[in-house]
């Protein structure tokens, strides 16, 4: 008898190359992928729901931001410890396991550099063409949109959620399908979870836009998520683009 090798788990870039792509489509598979999309949904709801109340609570015991750019990096912190606590220790326990290591980052650069100038590219011209400053403008909020915002979101979609969908597709699919699946429902969801906004004031006719923003640019994030193995890329993306809303 030959000794059975045990299989480890592959990187996500690897999950690239073909395999078991001829798998047909049948109703368990079908039914599994929509449990997963009715999970993500349920996770989503519950996150606004509780990120909305939590907004709530601390906002009325928060005094004013003003111009104060160490008051509003200060909120930025306070309004989303909630997130912070719950994800830190995950990241801790799997490092790895969520991305967060350079992975195959230097031998995708020009991709990457590619997507950094289209999504800086395309927003920066968008707000050009706007004439108008959105409502995360003002020097106040550089620290906050440009470090935290991105270090906690690409956390959670970027790193925890895309992993754990991803571990749950693959059970049912095949790892490449598994990985084009996981990098659109991670990136319309993260989308939709924009419009939450609204909930705290935003102007709805913006709340709109971002919400078009986040997906479209939420999926270019998961591709860059897989081809790199690594959430470090994401990360910058995201924080270069806020960068460049914070400049209009």
């Amino acid at each position: 008898m030959n000794p059975i090798t045990p299989q480890l788990p592959r990187p996500v870039h690897e999950l690239w190359r073909p395999s078991n792509a001829g798998q047909p489509l049948n109703q368990g598979r079908l039914k599994a992928l929509l449990l997963i999309v009715l999970a993500v949904a349920a996770f989503s709801a519950l996150f606004v729901l509780l990120d909305n109340a939590y907004y709530r609570f601390a906002n009325a015991r928060f005094p004013a931001v003003g111009e104060s750019a160490e008051m509003a990096t200060l909120w930025g912190l306070v309004s989303r410890a909630h997130v912070i606590v719950l994800a830190v220790p995950l990241v801790l326990w799997r490092p790895r396991w969520f991305g967060f290591q350079m992975g195959r980052s230097w031998l995708h650069w020009r991709m990457l550099l590619v997507m950094l100038l289209a999504n800086c590219g395309v927003v920066g011209a968008f707000l050009w063409l706007a004439g108008a400053g959105t409502p995360y403008s003002g020097n106040q909020w550089l620290v906050t949109e440009t470090v935290i915002v991105p270090l906690v979101e690409e956390t959670v979609w970027r790193g925890l959620v895309f992993t754990v969908v991803l571990v749950l597709l693959e059970k049912h699919y095949s790892a490449r399908v598994s990985l084009h699946l996981t990098v659109w429902l991670t990136g319309l969801a993260f989308g939709l979870l924009h419009a939450a906004n609204a909930l705290a004031g935003v102007d709805t006719a913006f709340v709109l836009v971002q919400v078009l923003n986040a997906m479209i640019w939420g999926v270019v994030y998961g591709y860059a998520r897989a081809k790199t193995d690594s959430v470090y890329p994401p990360m910058l993306l995201h924080a270069v683009m806020n960068l460049v809303v914070q400049l209009f």
